[in-house]
């Protein structure tokens, strides 16, 4: 029996038709990611990524910004007006307490010093000649007080003379390092007049603030960690002051802290980075944040045990940037998975990927 051409094409388009049928079936992907074949079996697991949980030390770190301040600072002036004599120290000098920086023309003062000790010498003798007299009589006890109080008048003018005279000696407050210069030698200067700045930075304190829900977290000798632009050194200090009250506009509280500057490497203005530890844990077991699904009343993971995942509850304690301490229904050792988390559920097939 002869076969006509259509009768031949249309079988030819059943029979393809048919060999795809079975090759889908045979190779069909399921709706989970997970390739199985026609009669169902599971061919391939779904492919993830797991890490073994580790015991760690982990820290809750608190981080803010802060600015550096030099232990002490003042901005050196004179008290008296005058002209000045003699500049003592050079810009940039180091200068103990008590160092003469500046002196002014004390000439007047001198001179009338001078006066006045001679009236205190000629009245000490005449009161002590006085005084044997009016012991026997010889004049009233009215011209020997006179007198006395003449001589004592005397001594308290000297007394303030010295005094004017000294503050015409402008000296170093504390021990620090000289600033810029801002008079010369010749100059009239006035109490307003502005001679150097003197910085004391080789101890240096450091101010920043924190938000108030930490006021019971930070006490006084708590250490901070802190770092400056220009150096990658990693510098101590220590939390000596805290601000009593709460600041009402940004709700934090203000600390001080002092460090040891003695190379001189931190320089007063800086703008300081500080991290607090709050808490230390030893042998802490964390997983990433992306491994733990949070439910309603509850937190589990996936952990991958014979090729198959298994869904665990677990309780979490200190969350940090990017992973979260398992205080409970881990242990050391456990394959928990890390990606390809919305694709699994209880007892799917893995196919865990090397690290």
């Amino acid at each position: 029996m002869k076969l006509n051409t259509k009768t031949i094409s249309i079988g030819l388009i059943v029979i393809i038709v048919a060999t795809l049928v079975i090759a889908k079936m045979d190779f069909t992907q399921a709706d989970d990611g997970q390739s199985v074949t026609t009669s169902g079996k599971e061919n391939k697991g779904i492919f993830v990524r797991a890490m073994e949980v580790k015991k760690e030390t982990i820290e809750e770190r608190l981080v803010s910004k802060g600015s550096i301040i030099p232990n002490e600072e003042v901005m050196i002036t004179s008290e008296s007006s005058g002209k000045v004599t003699s500049i003592s120290f050079n810009e940039g000098d180091i200068v103990k307490k008590g160092q003469i920086l500046v002196t002014l023309d004390d000439r007047e003062l001198t001179s009338e010093l001078e006066k006045f000790e001679h009236e205190r010498d000629f009245l000490q003798k005449k009161s002590e000649r006085e005084k044997k007299l009016n012991e026997r009589g010889g004049i009233s006890d009215e011209q020997y007080e006179e007198t006395i109080r003449d001589l004592q008048t005397t001594i308290s003018e000297i007394d303030l003379i010295n005094t004017q005279i000294d503050k015409k000696k402008i000296r170093a407050p504390f021990s620090g390092k000289i600033g810029l210069r801002y008079i010369s030698e010749g100059s009239y200067i006035t109490p307003s007049d502005v001679i150097a700045g003197l910085v004391d930075a080789s101890t240096i304190k450091i101010d920043f603030t924190l938000p108030e829900k930490y006021m019971a977290k930070i006490k006084t000798g708590e250490e901070i960690h802190f770092s400056v632009d220009g150096t990658d050194e990693d510098f101590l200090g220590k939390v000596y002051a805290i601000e009593p009250k709460i600041d009402v506009s940004t709700r934090t509280i203000s600390l001080r802290a002092k460090a040891q500057n003695t190379n001189g490497k931190i320089l007063p203005g800086a703008f300081a980075n500080i991290t607090i530890i709050l808490n230390r844990i030893e042998n802490a077991l964390c997983v990433p944040t992306e491994a733990v699904i949070p439910e309603m009343n509850t937190k589990r993971v996936f952990l991958s045990r014979n090729g198959k995942a298994e869904a665990i509850e677990v309780e979490t304690g200190l969350r940090l940037p990017e992973k979260i301490q398992i205080v409970n229904g881990l242990n050391a050792g456990d394959s928990v998975v890390i990606s390809g988390i919305l694709q699994i559920r209880n007892g799917s097939s893995l196919n865990v990927l090397p690290e």
